[in-house]
C-alpha cells in the first residue's frame, strides 16, 4: 500500500509539472500566430505583447524594432493600408530543449488605400523560447527576396 501511495503522489507531480513542449509543429504555430495577429484589421499590441517575449526584437528594413518601435511603425503603416496577408512556406526548424531556431520563406500580399497590390517575398529567421510555459518569439530577422508593386484600375 505504501508502494502505491509513493507511485500516486509522484505521477500527481509529474503530471503537475508538466511543461510546454517545444516542437517544430508548436514552433511554427506560434509563428503562424504571430503573423495572423499582424493582420491590419485585427491588429493589436496587447495582444501581439503576448507571444513575444519582453526583450523582443525584430530586424527588418535594415532596422532593430522593439515591440514599441515595432508597434509604432504598424500604426503608421496602418494609414494607408487596407489589408495585409502572409504565407509562410519552407520551413526548416531546429529544437533545442526549451528554444526553436526557425527559417522559412514569407510572401506577403498587402492592399493599400492607393489602389495598389505589394507583393513581397522575404527570407526570414524566427527564434522561439518557452517563457513562463508558453512558447514566445524572441526574435525575427528578415531579408527582402523581392517587392512587386500592381496598380489596380478601376477599384
Amino acid at each position: 500500500m505504501r508502494k502505491l501511495c509513493l507511485l500516486s503522489l509522484l505521477l500527481m507531480t509529474v503530471s503537475c509539472n508538466q511543461s510546454v513542449q517545444m516542437t517544430e509543429d508548436a514552433a511554427i504555430a506560434k509563428l503562424q500566430e504571430f503573423f495572423e495577429l499582424l493582420d491590419i484589421e485585427q491588429y493589436n499590441k496587447n495582444v501581439l505583447a503576448e507571444v513575444v517575449t519582453d526583450d523582443f526584437h525584430i530586424f527588418e528594413m535594415g532596422q532593430d524594432f522593439t515591440l514599441d518601435t515595432f508597434d509604432a511603425f504598424i500604426q503608421e503603416a496602418a494609414k494607408t493600408t487596407v489589408s495585409t496577408s502572409w504565407t509562410l512556406s519552407d520551413f526548416v526548424v531546429s529544437i533545442d530543449g526549451h528554444s526553436a531556431h526557425l527559417a522559412y520563406l514569407n510572401e506577403g500580399l498587402f492592399e493599400t488605400t492607393e489602389q495598389t497590390l505589394i507583393h513581397s517575398r522575404w527570407m526570414e529567421s524566427a527564434y522561439m523560447v518557452v517563457q513562463d510555459d508558453v512558447i514566445k518569439l524572441k526574435f525575427l530577422q528578415s531579408d527582402l527576396v523581392n517587392r512587386e508593386v500592381e496598380t489596380r484600375v478601376g477599384w
